[in-house]
């Protein structure tokens, strides 16, 4: 009997190597970092602190931020429980690209509020001209 045979006769045809999901390691720290270009490292590791510092949440990585400066140090400590030592510039530029992403977000339900409020207005004092 055939090793990729059933027992009714039909041909079993295994996974192959590259669709299993035993291919792929299931965490980054499987992965040799040694092997990696630099480049990639640094990216790697600045997502890394993307994605920390989003989790903090913009009001608390802003605050700890101005604790820093007002310290005059060139890291931020924040992420030391990640283990993550991102630079004073790079928390800076976080911020700024947070702010604005906020007040992209917010830029389209005020301008949208505003017009109701507007056309709303008018409509009172048209109401108001043809009673009066």
């Amino acid at each position: 009997m055939d090793l990729c045979q059933s027992s009714e006769g039909a041909r079993h045809t295994p996974t192959p190597r590259w669709r299993s999901f035993d291919a792929y390691p299931s965490s980054a720290a499987a992965v040799d970092e040694h092997a990696m270009p630099a480049i990639v490292m640094r990216a790697r590791e600045e997502a890394q602190c993307r994605l920390a510092l989003a989790r903090l949440g913009y009001l608390r990585v802003r605050s700890a931020y101005a604790r820093h400066k007002r310290q005059g140090k060139d890291t931020f400590v924040g992420l030391d429980h990640k283990f993550l030592t991102p630079t004073m510039e790079f928390v800076g530029n976080w911020l700024r690209d947070e702010r604005q992403q906020i007040l992209a977000r917010a830029r389209w339900p005020f301008l949208i509020a505003m017009l109701g409020t507007i056309i709303a207005g008018s409509a009172f004092l048209a109401v108001v001209n043809g009673l009066g």
